[in-house]
């Protein structure tokens, strides 16, 4: 894998997509990076380029620790306050992250001067799509999967603003050329419209028991995009210039990027942690 470096969410360096905006809002919340990440964080949401948002869910309680388990957790990061039963939502075997992200009670302190952890043998992350192979303009469901591959709890980050916003985005089979995007530079933005403000970041943790796991379903949409001057308002700036459906994408292999709010963590160039990879098939 290379020498490891140190990244924050992986972000997307191009003026036409919502990864700029939160590449500079990463910058300033948790550092800056050596090399340009592939993806950006984004809400949880399709391709289309319309901003989503996290709704609640019923806090999940299967397998997840007791107060005393928690406080067993504790001991992946010293020195934060003891965990009590009313975090329970942030702690187990099989975290749901849709609502675990979106708990208070997950919330810590953010500190730009995190140490970033070194998860090489401890952290494996997955994607998984379903199905397989999506007919031009389908929805496809992809689940992401965190898996702790040590004998302790595991501690993980994510940033929050004000929702934690996952990202897929779609790329030729070879990774090489976006794919999803609209062609040539986005239009101004209309005379009225009013300066978008970055929202408030956050940070919200979660204890991965041993061996457990933590997951999220991530959206997309198997579609070609155009810009949607007439959505500016009112859509995040960390969103980016909005965008909506032009068409389905050509049938053939493409490689889709999912984009996360996962911070604090080591890892290579390839962003195995924080913008994991997967192949798909479009076609009938």
């Amino acid at each position: 894998m290379g020498n490891l470096i140190m990244k924050c969410p992986a972000f997307l360096s191009s003026s036409s997509s919502p990864l700029v905006a939160a590449a500079v809002l990463a910058a300033c919340g948790c550092g800056g990076s050596e090399t340009s990440p592939p993806a950006a964080a984004s809400a949880n949401t399709s391709s289309a380029g319309s901003a989503a948002s996290a709704t609640p869910s019923p806090a999940q309680s299967e397998g997840a620790t007791t107060a005393g388990d928690a406080g067993a957790a504790q001991q992946a990061r010293p020195g934060e306050d003891e965990i009590t039963a009313s975090h329970v939502v942030c702690t187990g075997h099989d975290i749901d992250l849709d609502a675990a992200l979106i708990q208070r009670v997950c919330e810590i302190p953010t500190d730009k001067d995190a140490k970033y952890q070194d998860l090489k043998n401890l952290l494996q992350v997955k994607a998984l799509a379903s199905p397989t192979k999506a007919s031009p303009g389908s929805h496809v469901d992809i689940i992401l999967t965190y898996v702790n591959k040590g004998g302790r709890p595991l501690a993980l980050d994510f940033m929050i603003d004000p929702v934690p916003r996952f990202l897929v985005e779609a790329y030729d089979a070879k990774g090489n050329k976006r794919v999803d995007l609209p062609r040539g530079e986005p239009p101004p933005p209309p005379k009225d419209a009013t300066e978008r403000l970055p929202s408030p970041q956050s940070t919200a943790r979660v204890f991965i028991a041993p061996y457990g796991v933590a997951h999220v379903k991530v959206g997309w949409d198997a579609l070609r995009t155009k810009w949607a001057p007439e959505k500016y308002k009112g859509t995040p700036i960390e969103m980016g210039y909005p965008r909506k459906p032009a068409g389905p994408l050509p049938q053939g292999k493409y490689q889709l990027r999912v984009g996360t709010p996962l911070v604090h963590v080591m890892e290579g160039s390839e962003h195995e942690l924080t913008a994991p990879k997967i192949d798909i098939e479009v076609g009938k």
